[in-house]
């Protein structure tokens, strides 16, 4: 659903894996920024952008947004950023990807903001 979006945003942990989705867009055609802690990619016209979920930026409305490792939201020291990007982000479509442990916190969040929520599993 991201890279089929007019406007999309993936977020994850590391830089590595911000990078790594950013190339993918890119190779695939997909207009696209790199935002991390390290380094920032910018094109004017881009559609898409890839980045650590700390540099999410909750000004820019998006079509679909991925967060990855959800489970991270229970971090101690780095959890408030995925809170924050849940909660804060304009998208009309948050997809998590993470540990079955968050599903619980991410239901309830979801159930709070009066959000729909569906779970999808895989193997």
């Amino acid at each position: 659903r991201l890279k089929e979006a007019k406007c999309g945003l993936y977020l994850g942990p590391l830089r590595l894996l911000a990078a790594e989705v950013y190339d993918g867009m890119t190779a695939d055609g997909i207009y696209a920024n790199l935002f991390t802690g390290q380094e920032r990619r910018e094109i004017p016209f881009s559609t898409h952008a890839s980045a650590t979920v700390e540099m999410a930026s909750m000004e820019k409305e998006y079509d679909v947004v991925v967060i990855d490792e959800i489970q991270m939201i229970a971090d101690v020291t780095r959890g408030a950023a995925w809170t924050k990007a849940l909660l804060g982000l304009r998208c009309k479509e948050i997809h998590v990807c993470g540990g079955s442990e968050a599903r619980d916190i991410v239901k309830k969040l979801a159930d709070a903001c009066g959000d729909e929520f569906e779970l999808i599993e895989y193997d």
